[in-house]
């Protein structure tokens, strides 16, 4: 049922689905619970004794500010007293990002304002320049980069200048989570205008690399999810070939994510901060490549705490919970 039928069951409960909060951190829950009251100090105390070059530092940065969309005005006045202060530049410029893409929205581009795209690009330009004072105020950190990402795609950077942001990361950190799922987007057809067999290799080159157990091997699950959303959306071919070609691209590659999940899924594999997120990526790529069992699996083990990339292409909270809701109890 649910996003598993795409028809969805009367009365189902949404209440234990989170939306962008993929993780499994009691200290991140009580700090974004203060954040969205107003209290800036528990997060940016977190952040602070939160090892450097760590998913887990990336995760902490990503959700303290998505909790703190619509209160970058209260980080920026303490930021004037601290205005050298790593942690407190980091986490506005990831904000202004997040406020920024608000703004944007993810729709195609000609469907965006141009009063709305003007804004955008004034906030990113800002984040940009709060982000690379962060890198000034702590060189060895890999997190402003990994969000620098994000500017860079929406000021519409060249690809060798994207490119040089990912490798900069990966210098700081090697197994960055948040670095390869940023790398996912900037090389999706919908952003980039490349050929889907590039976000493809992409995807099956981390898996290569990626040592098995390794969070890393679910990459290829988020380019996976990517080639279905560019599949699925194609509205313009013959019904005939739009059917032929999601085959072939989608359920066809049924052998392959099954592969990504026996090189992750291991028994004795060190569990990782960024697993919630890449249990929930690897879900939706196993449901559409028709290997449901396993995808139920996966979805039942982000324990409701979901992300917008892939939920959101589907229905997002509503359309999760009508799946699992049963086993979350």
């Amino acid at each position: 049922m649910g996003i598993f039928s795409w028809k969805r069951a009367p009365g189902v409960d949404v209440a234990g689905v989170r939306l962008d909060q993929a993780w499994v951190d009691a200290e991140l829950d009580a700090a974004w619970a203060a954040v969205r009251r107003g209290d800036l100090t528990p997060g940016l105390g977190l952040l602070r004794v939160t090892p450097a070059n760590t998913n887990l530092r990336s995760i902490r940065a990503t959700g303290l500010a998505k909790a703190a969309v619509g209160r970058s005005e209260q980080l920026e006045l303490r930021l004037e007293s601290y205005p050298s202060d790593p942690d407190l530049l980091l986490w506005l410029g990831q904000t202004l990002v997040f406020e920024a893409w608000s703004v944007r929205t993810a729709a195609p581009a000609a469907e965006v304002s141009e009063q709305r795209i003007l804004t955008f690009h004034s906030i990113l330009r800002t984040a940009a320049d709060v982000l690379q004072r962060a890198i000034v105020a702590n060189a060895d950190d890999a997190v402003p980069w990994e969000v620098l990402q994000w500017a860079a795609l929406g000021l519409g950077a060249s690809l060798p200048d994207k490119a040089e942001i990912f490798h900069a990361a990966l210098v700081r950190n090697p197994t960055s989570y948040a670095a390869h799922t940023g790398r996912v987007q900037v090389l999706a057809p919908k952003w980039s205008g490349l050929e889907l067999t590039d976000l493809v290799e992409f995807g099956q080159a981390v898996l290569g690399r990626a040592r098995p157990g390794s969070v890393l091997c679910t990459i290829a699950a988020h380019a996976f999810n990517e080639l279905w959303l560019e599949v699925a959306s194609d509205q313009e071919s013959p019904r005939v070939q739009r059917m032929r070609r999601y085959v072939q691209e989608v359920t066809g590659r049924r052998a392959e994510l099954l592969a990504v999940r026996d090189k992750w899924w291991v028994a004795d594999r060190t569990p990782d901060p960024a697993d919630i997120s890449a249990h929930g990526a690897l879900a939706f790529a196993l449901k559409w490549a028709t290997a449901k069992d396993e995808a139920l699996e996966h979805a039942v083990l982000t324990t409701g705490r979901i992300e917008s990339v892939p939920w959101g292409y589907v229905g997002g909270v509503t359309g999760f919970a009508e799946t699992v809701s049963r086993h979350m109890s």
